[in-house]
């Protein structure tokens, strides 16, 4: 699942830009750090990838409905979690206030909270907090893992689980 193209426009922005190359758009907020409008991207981050043991093995035997997502990006995984997953609850933290306001093209039940996901703190349960936030696995630190765990573990429900799929790894 993708974004539809003809939502996403092309954008020069103060913190990130959007272009189109043969008809895909590619957010890219420089530094090398950049999403393609793909369907690999929400399967794998997900857990529908065949391939992809490591993460599809996170998600083995576990369903779920309400979805907390740390990062917006393109809007890829709450989309996907939104028309694949079938989720009733689909919650997105974001603290990039121009990123909220490009993304305008997300329907309901997809809410957009503008936030820091590693400050912020929900007003209710969860059965997954996926934690997309990262580009290198050198960048998310015991430190900041144990802080998540700390932060969200009280706003899982029975069975929930805490996903950064960067690490292929469950808090």
């Amino acid at each position: 699942m993708k974004i539809e193209e003809s939502k996403i426009k092309e954008y020069s922005g103060d913190s990130f830009n959007i272009t189109k190359t043969n008809g895909v758009s590619k957010i890219d907020f420089g530094n090398n750090k950049w999403i393609e409008n793909k369907e690999y991207y929400s399967k794998v981050f997900l857990g529908d990838c065949d391939p992809c043991t490591k993460i599809k093995a996170l998600y083995d035997g576990f369903t779920f409905d309400k979805i907390l997502i740390g990062g917006l990006g393109l809007g890829l995984l709450p989309e996907y979690a939104r028309s694949v997953k079938n989720c009733s609850v689909i919650d997105v933290i974001e603290n990039n206030q121009e990123l909220i306001d490009y993304v305008d093209y997300l329907e309901s039940p997809i809410n957009i909270i503008k936030g820091d996901a590693l400050l912020y703190t929900p007003s209710k349960k969860y059965d997954l907090i996926l934690i997309d936030l990262w580009w290198e696995e050198v960048d998310v630190t015991q430190e900041i893992q144990d802080n998540i765990k700390n932060n969200y573990n009280s706003h899982l429900e029975n069975n929930g689980k805490i996903i950064i799929p960067i690490l292929e790894k469950k808090l």
